[in-house]
């Protein structure tokens, strides 16, 4: 009966998005209107938007008002050249966002006025005059001048450069009060995977075109998790030219990565292929200062083709896949009677996406995609320590179909996102001595998701930017939960002193985690003692307030500061089965998040080869009981009764500087991070912690288009080795990693 009403609410959303296609909007859209200095508009203008590196152009034309459009864009960084009759050429430079339009207002320089340049230098875009929340948008070009252990998973790159990212017990990370983020957007479709070690191979950031680092403020197009989003578009072989790189690093601890990417196009035919093999000694993080049982390795492979039917079809198809296998570190005790329990993750991604242009004011963009993984924790073959084995075998299959249309400046865009689950789990557990409290399960279940939205991006009058709409969300996999969610946030551009004022108010729906969600509905139906038996695991529910204020310093310094407050219901941690090294998801009644986050960019100064990033969060996260679903464990809350959760870290800050030389591309640097310290539940607050790192690195070859790099890191110099963080009196500490040195070769070709 469940299944049936799912198919039939999915059949009326995907009606109610046929009726919405005459009225939509464009998805990524750059706009604008060309002036003179007298604020009069330029008409016959001809506009060329140029991607920075790569061979993709799009030409228009100024009309009548100087206004120009392009439609169907896809996120990077751009240059946008102008020329006109009277007038010098003029380039403006910005980098456009994935999934969020732009207008830009040009002035071009009569050519009576200017007398020794041809061409003039429109601006750079430092800060977004139309950005209605909290984010930060990194290139393929960003990426590869940072140093590889800042870049070399995902969790390394949230944990330096999102405000206010800080690490949680057992590898997890946490954002702005949630310990479940780092939820990645590909190319316009989400997974409700976990994509923390734990529970995933992870995806190379190699492979992505562009990422925005999101943490607030989410258009209705965004759903299920918001703790800190990745929106990734990834690299496509149109942009290389066939060209690629072969890396490979090399470090203490056991730390190898050998990768190799290669793209071109074969007439209408784009293509890109990615691999990597890595291994480490320290795979996760140890419950000792020092390493033991803790070797791991890994590979991952990324292929997309794109194929472009003239000037109105395109379609792509993008297929990741990757497994990790690792080992489960162990406390002294254990390595001495040889425990050794490992677990083995794999997963397979597809995502099939078709782009149709009506018309330069209208699209749709449909995806189909796929989803498939395995997890399965092997247990320990001594015959003392406690014995747990456990598997997940989750599938995804879904369709997303979005609508655009570009209508008297409004970007109106609605779109239908239906997913089908299979949930697949198993687990036991012998404590080997103490009584068992856990009973042993082995289910799966089918379920779904169905969410519709509709949105508006528009500028009701000069220089105030609002994104308003409305997003439904219907699961149901263990339990069954509906919200409609209304969300709108405001941006203000106070041209003369070029800065921004923001605020939002968002609604937020997150559906319960999809990992061990039955094995906790499980235990929180069928617990040994009656008393943790609390029911399903269960939906968040929020309520989001932020507000920010964006400032350009300089044509390539900015700083931003942004505050934020949310409270909701059934607020999720992960919560570890003894010391089983299963973790399943608990409900808290309800929480209550806020902080602020300053954020001090700085681009390249070409005069000075000087570049950095200052990154400076103050949070405070607390959970009031009592426990309302999933794994309540041994510590029971009473109701209204407060706790700060493990990963509940009040400062946290990151710094990067870099210098860069024109001799052979000579470069150096330091990063810095600091953390006051997590909480204890129920007791201390861990200590404090500062760690910096060096790197330098040199061009030692080059013979375009092949040159050769070299790069030397030495991570955590002072080798600070501090506490992380301690779930429960139960689980031990975990450690942070001790200094490493290395380096990596780079041969571009």
């Amino acid at each position: 009966m469940r299944n049936f009403s799912l198919r039939l609410l999915c059949l009326r959303l995907f009606c109610l998005t046929a009726i919405l296609c005459g009225a939509a909007s464009a998805q990524t859209a750059v706009d604008g209107v060309l002036r003179d200095a007298t604020g009069k508009a330029v008409a016959g203008a001809t506009v060329i938007l140029q991607r920075a590196e790569g061979s993709f152009a799009q030409q228009s034309s100024s009309d009548a008002l100087g206004k120009f459009h392009f439609a169907a864009v896809e996120a990077g960084a751009y240059s946008l050249k102008t020329e006109a009759s009277d007038f010098y050429s003029a380039s403006y430079d910005f980098v456009l966002r994935a999934r969020r339009p732009l207008s830009l207002t040009v002035e071009l320089q009569p050519k009576e006025s200017v007398q020794q340049t041809v061409e003039v230098k429109a601006g750079y875009m430092t800060i977004d005059p139309e950005k209605t929340g909290s984010s930060y948008t990194f290139t393929q070009q960003d990426l590869e001048r940072l140093p590889d252990p800042l870049t070399d998973s995902t969790n390394s790159l949230v944990n330096n450069l999102m405000p206010g990212a800080s690490d949680s017990h057992d590898n997890f990370l946490a954002v702005r009060g949630t310990e479940f983020s780092l939820h990645e957007f590909i190319n316009g479709v989400s997974f409700l995977d976990n994509t923390q070690p734990q529970f995933s191979p992870g995806t190379s950031p190699q492979i992505f075109e562009t990422v925005d680092l999101m943490t607030g403020g989410f258009t209705p197009e965004y759903g299920n998790r918001f703790g800190g989003v990745l929106d990734i578009t990834t690299r496509s072989g149109t942009d290389l030219g066939g060209h690629g790189d072969v890396n490979f690093r090399g470090a203490t601890v056991d730390n190898y990565d050998l990768n190799a990417d290669y793209g071109g196009q074969a007439g209408r035919l784009g293509y890109y292929v990615f691999v990597d093999g890595f291994t480490s000694g320290r795979f996760l993080d140890p419950p000792e200062p020092h390493e033991l049982y803790d070797f791991g390795k890994g590979s991952r492979a990324t292929m997309q083709l794109d194929w472009r039917a003239g000037n109105s079809d395109s379609v792509k198809l993008l297929l990741l896949g990757g497994g990790d296998n690792f080992q489960q570190p162990n406390i002294a005790d254990d390595q001495e009677v040889g425990r050794d329990a490992q677990r083995h993750l794999r997963q397979q991604t597809a995502i099939l996406t078709w782009l149709h242009t009506f018309s330069p004011e209208s699209l749709i963009s449909t995806s189909l995609y796929e989803r498939i993984g395995s997890d399965r924790v092997l247990p320990t073959t001594d015959p003392i320590t406690p014995f747990s084995t456990a598997s997940r075998s989750p599938l995804t299959l879904g369709i997303k179909s979005d609508v655009s249309h570009y209508w008297h400046g409004n970007f109106l865009k609605a779109g239908v996102d239906l997913v089908r689950l299979r949930e697949d789990e198993s687990f036991f557990f012998d404590s080997r001595g103490d009584p068992d409290l856990f009973p042993s399960f082995g289910g799966g279940l089918l379920g779904g998701q169905a969410s519709a939205y509709i949105q508006d991006h528009f500028s009701p009058v000069r220089n105030l930017t609002v994104d308003l709409g409305l997003r439904y969300d219907y699961f149901d996999l263990v339990g069954t939960a509906v919200q409609t969610s209304p969300r709108v946030g405001l941006a203000y551009h106070f041209t003369k002193i070029n800065s921004v004022l923001h605020a939002a108010y968002n609604r937020y729906f997150s559906p319960p985690p999809i990992e061990y969600s039955l094995l906790a509905s499980f235990i929180g139906n069928n617990a040994v003692d009656p008393g943790q038996r609390v029911g399903n695991v269960r939906a968040y529910t929020q309520n989001y307030f932020e507000a920010g204020w964006a400032q350009e310093l300089h044509p390539r310094i900015s700083l931003e500061i942004n505050a934020y407050l949310h409270t909701g219901h059934n607020s999720f941690e992960n919560h570890e089965i003894s010391i089983s090294r299963i973790f399943v998801p608990i409900n808290f009644h309800t929480a209550r998040s806020e902080g602020a986050e300053l954020v001090l960019n700085m681009r390249q100064l070409e005069k000075f080869g000087i570049s950095g990033r200052l990154q400076y969060a103050l949070a405070k996260t607390y959970f009031y009981g009592p426990i309302t679903g999933g794994f309540a464990g041994d510590e029971p809350l009473e109701p209204g009764e407060r706790v700060v959760p493990a990963f509940e870290q009040t400062h946290t800050g990151t710094a990067q500087i870099f210098y860069h030389n024109r001799w052979r591309g000579l470069w150096a640097g330091s990063a810095l991070r600091y953390g006051s310290g997590t909480i204890i539940e129920g007791g201390a607050r861990l200590p404090q912690h500062f760690t910096s790192d060096l790197v330098a690195g040199i061009n030692v070859w080059d013979a375009e288009p092949r040159r050769l790099d070299m790069e030397f890191d030495v991570t955590n110099v002072s080798n600070s080795i501090y506490q992380i963080a301690k779930e429960s009196d139960e689980i031990p500490i975990q450690y942070a990693p001790s200094r490493t040195v290395g380096g990596s070769l780079k041969f571009h070709f």
